[in-house]
């Protein structure tokens, strides 16, 4: 039997979530070290490093800590979840005949309207010509308008490669999560931003089986797109959050406003179910009621 950090059957389990669940690399990790925090805390609070003697009372003790250190609800709720996914993967092993965590009820999140950009501080953002750019510059720039032209993730972004790009058909291939392949429409006009970007690494004898590369030819980090991300919509002045993720809200968001139906939106993010998508249709609402309330003759 294999036993890592007391109680924790770890090796076997991430590699069920690695291997079975065909989660990516920085999931497991996040998984790995919740559950490592979550062993800490019974050993300290309890001493207690018997998988099979974890009672519900005490996840719940160590949901309320988390909760008394101001963590966000989103965060916490997704510590429960790795706690009752590794819970699960016992039982379905036998080395547990129960889940502590199956009758605990999951917390509530306060709704939250996905953040986007307005549609004039990215004209300003994209408005530059491309051709005169420098190879940094230009890394930078085809970092953002590919998030904003696709909708794609940021660990899709570094990973596609230039087989992946179809420029004749203006589509590009991508591996989602859980290793689920989608083909995603361009415009013309990113397609031959691409072509330029292309020749550029060509001139530049830069060699790589990855589209977006540094000079000397390797592939950009997700901390990077972060960074570029962050510096560019900073300089535009955009408030509230500047992560890539807001420019996926602004791809979708833009979709629905334009006559997109929610399964093609679905379909275009990657998403595996359509309530996930859903949280788009209400960033048109609030839209909606605030035309109502600028426009309506009695307000």
């Amino acid at each position: 039997m294999i036993t890592v950090m007391g109680f924790f059957f770890a090796q076997p389990y991430y590699d069920y979530l690695q291997h079975e669940r065909k989660y990516s690399v920085h999931t497991c990790m996040a998984y790995r070290k919740d559950l490592e925090e979550f062993y800490e805390f019974t050993q300290k609070e309890f001493d207690e490093t018997n998988v099979a003697l974890i009672s519900s009372e005490m996840v719940r003790t160590w949901v309320s800590f988390l909760i008394n250190q101001k963590m966000e609800p989103v965060s916490v709720r997704r510590k429960l979840s790795s706690v009752r996914s590794f819970f699960r993967f016992l039982i379905k092993e036998k080395k547990i005949s129960g889940n502590p965590v199956s009758n605990l009820p999951q917390l509530k999140l306060p709704k939250k309207l996905p953040s986007v950009i307005p549609v004039e501080n990215l004209n300003d953002l994209l408005e530059v010509k491309f051709e005169n750019l420098e190879y940094r510059d230009m890394l930078d720039y085809l970092c953002i308008a590919i998030l904003y032209g696709t909708g794609f993730r940021r660990a899709e972004l570094i990973s596609i490669q230039d087989e992946d790009v179809d420029l004749e058909n203006r589509l590009i291939k991508v591996l989602g999560k859980r290793n689920k392949e989608r083909i995603v429409p361009i415009t013309e006009e990113l397609a031959g931003q691409i072509k330029v970007f292309r020749e550029m690494k060509q001139r530049s004898d830069i060699h790589s089986a990855y589209l977006l590369t540094n000079e000397k030819g390797k592939k950009i980090s997700i901390s990077y797109i972060y960074g570029t991300v962050k510096k560019a919509l900073t300089l535009q002045k955009i408030n509230g959050k500047r992560s890539p993720h807001v420019l996926r809200h602004t791809y979708a968001t833009r979709l629905l406003q334009n006559g997109a139906g929610l399964l093609s939106v679905k379909e275009l993010l990657g998403h595996s179910s359509l309530a996930s998508t859903q949280v788009y249709t209400h960033v048109n609402i609030e839209d909606l009621k605030k035309i109502y309330k600028k426009n309506h003759p009695k307000q």
